[in-house]
């Protein structure tokens, strides 16, 4: 731990001891370490790489959008050093469900309370004014895609994600969203059955459909309707015909860049769920061709 981060912790607790160290490997990931103070609390300290991502976690609680999933459903903000760029924040019951092994009723009722819960950080208020979120430079930006991720990509990838972006998504309600509303970052308690959310560090204002629903409907529910429906009820609706395109399109976006992300890196997990995204983009885009033709 950095002395920078060490100084931070201490102004939280003192005689406190490091009891494991969750930071993620590679370049330009955030350090995370799981802290223990001398009256048996724990805490979480993490020093993220860039200025965007700490202020956007900081922006996350010190505006209320972590606390609007509910009473004890997120962690709390104990301290900030925006030289350091690190956090400390209150550790929160649960182990994270991408590590756990859950039965039909407990995965179920997991994705039922992460739709609830995405419903309310959506629902919060963004503090700022009201407008709808559009691509901007959208060609350019598909294209820029394309030419960064060419080496990875077949004939028939390119094809098929120039097909699905040829029109750019549709303006949708910039909404408080998570960025990175995945299973690595919801916490299960099993004797509670409570799910929290952690790591706000892409929390922003923009349109759900940019990063929190594609990631979650192209890598995990396409090929699960049973914790689709699970979602839906949570949340409390399907999503609209507009909401489908832009989440189909922002995918396209989305999978390429996790794919090139992944390569570059040595990031295995990032590659094999690019590629997760990618199958279900060529299936939905095959389903779309026939009904063309056929039509």
């Amino acid at each position: 731990m950095p002395e920078t981060v060490h100084r931070l912790m201490a102004s939280v607790t003192t005689g406190f001891r490091i009891v494991a160290d969750h930071s993620s490997a590679g370049e330009g990931r955030p350090a995370v370490w799981e802290v223990e103070g001398s009256d048996g609390r724990r805490w979480f300290a993490k020093r993220n790489p860039g200025p965007k991502l700490y202020r956007r976690e900081v922006d996350a609680y010190q505006r209320g959008w972590a606390a609007a999933l509910g009473r004890d459903r997120a962690p709390s903000l104990a301290a900030f050093d925006g030289e350091a760029r690190a956090i400390v924040t209150t550790a929160v019951p649960g182990r994270t469900v991408r590590s756990l092994r859950l039965d039909s009723k407990d995965e179920l009722e997991v994705y039922r309370q992460a739709g609830l819960l995405l419903a309310r950080l959506n629902a919060a208020d963004a503090n700022e004014p009201s407008s709808p979120a559009r691509a901007a430079n959208w060609d350019e930006s598909v294209e820029k895609m394309l030419a960064g991720a060419s080496l990875y990509l077949t004939a028939n990838d390119k094809a098929m994600l120039r097909a699905i972006t040829k029109d750019a998504p549709p303006g949708l309600p910039r909404l408080v969203s998570h960025g990175d509303f995945m299973p690595r970052n919801w916490l299960w308690d099993g004797t509670e059955r409570r799910l929290r959310i952690i790591d706000f560090e892409r929390t922003c204002v923009e349109s759900v459909m940019w990063r929190d629903f594609p990631r979650l409907d192209y890598r995990i529910l396409r090929d699960r309707p049973d914790l689709e429906a699970a979602f839906e009820a949570g949340y409390g609706r399907t999503l609209t015909a507009e909401e489908r395109q832009a989440c189909s399109a922002y995918a396209a976006l989305d999978a390429v860049s996790a794919l090139r992300w992944g390569v570059e890196h040595h990031d295995i997990e990032s590659v094999d769920e690019a590629h997760t995204m990618l199958r279900h983009l060529h299936a939905e885009h095959s389903g779309r061709f026939r009904r063309d033709t056929s039509g």
